[in-house]
C-alpha cells in the first residue's frame, strides 16, 4: 500500500512539473524574454515579437520552446512566422490577446484563444480561436485549417482558461461586451461548444471597463476582474463553470487615480496582487468579511509614472510586474506571504537592453 501511494505521489509531483515547464520560455514586449528553465529568469534577446499588451508563449514537458505569439502572428522555435501562422484575430493592443491551452487526450495539438481589442468599433472579432497541430511542418507546427473560428462578439479584452473538475477538459472564460455576463465553454479536444454558460453577476463593464487583466487562483475556485477603477472578485465553479458572489474590492470615486490593470493570485490563493499605473497593492482574501478584506489593502510599491501593468505568476512561485516602456520588470518574491514580507523588488530582473511593455505572457491557470 505504501508503495503504491509512492507512486501516485511521484506520478503526481512529475505532472505538475511538466505542467510548470510548459511556462518556462516567456516573450513579451519590445522583443523581450525570459528563460526560467535554470530555475531563476534569464533574459532572452532571440524573440521576434513586439507588442503592446496581451501574447502567449507555449514549451513542451522538458522546457523546451515549442511557439509564441501576440494574438495576430504565430512564431515557431525557429523565430519565424508559423505555416498559415498570421492573420490571427487578436490584437497587439488586447489585454489578454490569446491564451495557448494544450489539447488533454491528443499530444502535439494546441488551441489559441484569442480576443481582439475592444476598442475596434467596439470589437470587430471578438472570440474566436484556432487549431496548432506540432507534427506539421517537420515538427514546427503550423495552424490548421480550423483558423480564426468565431465564438462571441462583441468581448471585453479578457480571456483565461483553467482545467475543469475532471481534468479531462477545460474551462474557457471571457467576459460579453458592455454586460455584467461572463461566458464559460467547456473545451475538450477538437470539441468547442456553440453555447456558453453564462453568468450574470457582477457590475456591467460597460464601454470603458473593457481593458485590464482578468485571472482564475490556482486552486479555480475564485475569479478576479480589473476594469479600470473596478476591481471585483468572484467565486468560480470549476465543475459547471459558473461565476458567482460579485465582492467589490474597488470601484470609481470621484477624484480617484487607482486605475488598475493587472492583477494575480499568490500560489496559495489566499492573496491577491493589483497594479496600477502608479503602485502595486496587496490584498489577504482571508482577512474575514469582505470589509476586513477591503481594509486588509496595502501598498507594496509606489511610484509616480512608472507604468505598472500585467502581472504573472512565474513557475518559480514569484510573480512577475510588467512595467511601461521599462528595461526591468519587477519581483514578488514571496508572494504566499502577507505585508512586506514578500518582499518586492523594484527592478529586480533586467531584460538586458530589451523593453517592457504592459503584457506579460498569459498561462492556463
Amino acid at each position: 500500500m505504501l508503495q503504491r501511494l509512492g507512486i501516485i505521489l511521484v506520478l503526481c509531483i512529475s505532472n505538475v512539473l511538466n505542467a510548470q515547464n510548459e511556462a518556462n520560455i516567456w516573450y513579451f514586449g519590445e522583443n523581450a524574454g525570459l528563460d526560467f528553465n535554470s530555475g531563476s529568469p534569464v533574459a532572452l534577446l532571440d524573440g521576434a515579437l513586439y507588442t503592446n499588451e496581451g501574447c502567449a508563449t507555449i514549451s513542451d514537458s522538458n522546457g523546451n520552446l515549442l511557439f509564441y505569439t501576440d494574438g495576430v502572428t504565430v512564431y515557431n522555435r525557429n523565430h519565424l512566422p508559423m505555416l498559415n501562422g498570421t492573420g490571427l484575430l487578436g490584437s497587439f493592443s488586447s489585454t489578454h490577446s490569446a491564451i495557448i491551452v494544450p489539447f488533454i487526450q491528443n499530444a502535439g495539438f494546441y488551441y489559441i484563444f484569442t480576443v481582439d481589442t475592444a476598442s475596434n468599433n467596439p470589437d470587430t472579432y471578438g472570440l474566436a480561436y484556432s487549431i496548432v497541430d506540432m507534427s506539421l511542418d517537420n515538427t514546427l507546427g503550423a495552424v490548421t485549417a480550423t483558423k480564426n473560428v468565431q465564438m462571441e462578439t462583441p468581448v471585453n479584452e479578457k480571456v483565461m482558461a483553467v482545467k475543469n473538475n475532471n481534468e479531462d477538459g477545460y474551462w474557457v472564460v471571457s467576459h460579453r461586451h458592455n454586460t455584467s455576463e461572463f461566458i464559460s465553454y467547456a473545451v475538450t479536444d477538437f470539441v468547442v461548444p456553440t453555447n456558453p454558460v453564462i453568468s450574470d453577476v457582477g457590475e456591467n463593464s460597460g464601454f470603458f471597463g473593457t481593458t485590464g487583466q482578468m485571472k482564475i487562483s490556482p486552486d479555480a475556485s475564485k475569479l478576479v476582474v480589473s476594469r479600470g477603477s473596478n476591481l471585483q472578485l468572484f467565486d468560480f465553479n470549476n465543475q459547471t463553470g459558473v461565476v458567482s458572489n460579485a465582492q467589490t474590492l474597488l470601484f470609481p470615486i470621484p477624484g480617484n487615480s487607482f486605475n488598475t490593470y493587472g492583477v494575480e493570485f499568490s500560489p496559495n490563493g489566499g492573496i491577491l496582487y493589483v497594479a496600477y499605473y502608479e503602485g502595486v497593492f496587496q490584498y489577504n482574501l482571508q482577512a474575514g468579511t469582505l470589509t476586513d478584506i477591503i481594509n486588509s489593502r496595502i501598498t507594496l510599491s509606489y511610484t509616480q509614472g512608472q507604468g505598472y501593468a500585467s502581472m504573472q505568476l512565474g513557475p518559480d512561485g514569484k510573480i512577475y510586474v510588467a512595467k511601461t516602456f521599462r528595461k526591468f520588470i519587477d519581483v514578488i518574491e514571496k508572494p504566499n506571504t502577507l505585508g512586506s514580507g514578500c518582499d518586492y523588488i523594484l527592478n529586480g530582473i533586467s531584460l538586458n537592453g530589451r523593453t517592457s511593455r504592459l503584457g506579460l505572457p498569459t498561462f492556463v491557470s
